[in-house]
């Protein structure tokens, strides 16, 4: 589950398909995902004087699952150690 400091739903700014499948701890195989940038609009910043902090984030999601499970039971996942 996320949240955001400033409340509102947040703006989707772009989705990408990920290129090649990968394991799902919950679906228990290699499925295909999304990654999403989404964040507040301009408009909200504004009017909630919020200037500069609020970046638009990346979040992956596991095309079976809707999930991110890629690092297990509940782990964190880093790209850095991704092989």
């Amino acid at each position: 589950m996320r949240g955001a400091i400033c409340g509102g739903a947040p703006y989707r700014w772009g989705v990408e398909l990920e290129p090649e499948p990968r394991w799902c701890f919950g679906e228990r195989k290699r499925l295909a995902g999304t990654w999403t940038l989404s964040g507040p609009t301009f408009e909200t910043l504004m009017r909630i004087e919020a200037y500069g902090w609020a970046e638009p984030v990346w979040t992956y999601r596991c095309d079976g699952c809707g999930e991110d499970r890629r690092a297990g039971f509940g782990g964190v996942y880093d790209e850095a150690t991704e092989q």
